[in-house]
């Protein structure tokens, strides 16, 4: 398994932090991501504090990251290169 770029971690669970410029960016990606999520039966553990959103991904009844994990993690990455764009 390769770890995606920006994403810490090993084979067990990957992390990232993931900052906006402020909450309304940051809820706006949760909603997005969680929508996701939620289509593809596959939810994060993620904390937000203001304009901070950490995530650690992992497939619980697997024991480790799998495709899903990976899958979950390019789009969280493309949702949040939206808003850094926008």
């Amino acid at each position: 398994m390769r770890i995606p770029e920006g994403w810490s971690g090993d084979e067990s669970r990957i992390a990232r932090r993931y900052d906006f410029a402020g909450f309304p960016q940051a809820l706006a990606f949760m909603v997005e991501v969680g929508l996701y999520c939620e289509r593809e039966d596959h939810h994060p553990e993620w904390k937000n504090i203001y304009n901070k959103i950490w995530v650690e991904l992992a497939t619980h009844d697997a024991g480790k990251v799998t495709d899903k994990d990976l899958a979950l993690a390019a789009h969280m990455d493309a949702a949040f290169a939206c808003r850094r764009e926008a």
